[in-house]
């Protein structure tokens, strides 16, 4: 089984350089954002690296996340950034002593109602034009209210940006000035709201104004961002996956589906144990309408038929032949000695939590 296996390559240092870098550029406490298993790192791992960084708080948005945290001995304090709606989870985040999001007042009471002896610590959320959780900005009847729950301590305040990553900054800068809003009513209050973050990634990296008491930093650690940044980052996106099979093609032959390829001469292909079910090759499609979505995904597109992606094997690229497999795909090794059992490297566009790894 593990002549076939693919993992992805960590290097730490890497990622350590990264997570440093950033810490540095944004001068405000870093909560490092550890979801989707650390972002392919591995959460225990990517909680290491930032801990290394100088990040001395954790956010997660499963519940499973937060508890696997604590498992691996984690004990700084960890925020999942996402309501909780089941007794039971409840019951066991609080005997863990996790942060926990309140999205409304509903919400708030159900935490209260069901959280035994525990005192509930929790940061609020505030919806400024995400859409997904939180208190409406404008509804300050009811963010006042959570306050006067009994059995919470209120640590924090936040919301979320839904547009740091485009090239404008007129969204941004309208949730930042409508939460900005929300936490200067309840000061007026008298009403303490603890830690303000708003800033993730890319609002961090941009827009120093959002960065408030602290920032959110997740994708950044592996230097996948969604906009250029000001702080050059380097991805850690390398994959090694195995030679399963040498296969000799002779002129004329079409490997693969839809018989896209035919071999002009004798081809050595190199059968290796990749292909889209660990993200080789996969462009993002867009999930709008929106026709600068469209023109984006034509350019992709384009580029991908002018480049084909490729494996690379003792600083050579093999060339791809037909189409991308589900799981193996066929390159040109003509003229390596390429054989089977042996490793190549690619470059994948996405961030598979299950894959395996390995630490360097």
């Amino acid at each position: 089984m593990e002549q076939y296996s693919n993992y992805r390559l960590i290097h730490r240092q890497t990622l350590l350089e990264n997570a440093k870098a950033i810490c540095d550029f944004v001068g405000a406490p870093v909560m490092a954002v550890l979801k989707c298993d650390g972002y392919g790192v591995g959460i225990a791992n990517a909680a290491s690296i930032w801990r290394e960084a100088g990040a001395n708080m954790f956010a997660v948005s499963m519940p499973e996340e937060a508890l696997a945290l604590r498992e691996a001995g984690v004990e700084e304090d960890i925020l999942l950034l996402a309501p909780v709606a089941n007794a039971d989870i409840l019951a066991e985040l609080l005997e863990k002593n996790i942060i926990l999001t309140i999205s409304d007042l509903e919400n708030a009471c159900f935490y209260r109602e069901n959280r035994g002896e525990h005192t509930v610590r929790a940061h609020i959320a505030v919806d400024t034009g995400m859409g997904r959780f939180g208190l409406g900005w404008k509804d300050r009847e009811n963010l006042a209210r959570v306050y006067q729950l009994e059995g919470f301590s209120f640590e924090g305040i936040f919301s979320h940006f839904a547009q740091s990553f485009e090239k404008g900054d007129k969204f941004t800068k309208m949730q930042l000035t409508r939460f900005l809003s929300a936490t200067e009513y309840l000061a007026e209050q008298g009403i303490p709201v603890g830690m303000r973050h708003i800033a993730n990634s890319c609002a961090a990296l941009r827009f120093p104004e959002t960065r408030l008491d602290a920032v959110r930093i997740g994708s950044g650690l592996v230097g996948a961002l969604g906009a250029p940044a000001p702080l050059k980052l380097k991805r850690d996106v390398t994959f090694c996956a195995r030679v399963v099979a040498i296969k000799h093609l002779e002129k004329g032959d079409t490997p693969g589906y839809a018989s896209l390829y035919k071999a002009k001469k004798p081809v050595k292909a190199a059968v290796v144990a990749i292909g889209s079910q660990c993200g080789f090759g996969m462009t993002p499609y867009p999930d709008t309408c929106r026709f600068r979505d469209l023109l984006s995904e034509m350019k992709l597109l384009l580029q991908r038929y002018l480049h084909p992606p490729v494996v690379e094997y003792q600083g050579k690229k093999l060339k791809l032949i037909g189409r991308i497999g589900t799981q193996y795909t066929l390159f040109d090794a003509t003229g390596t000695q390429l054989q089977g059992g042996e490793e190549v490297t690619a470059r994948v566009s996405r961030l598979f939590p299950t894959q395996r790894r390995v630490m360097r």
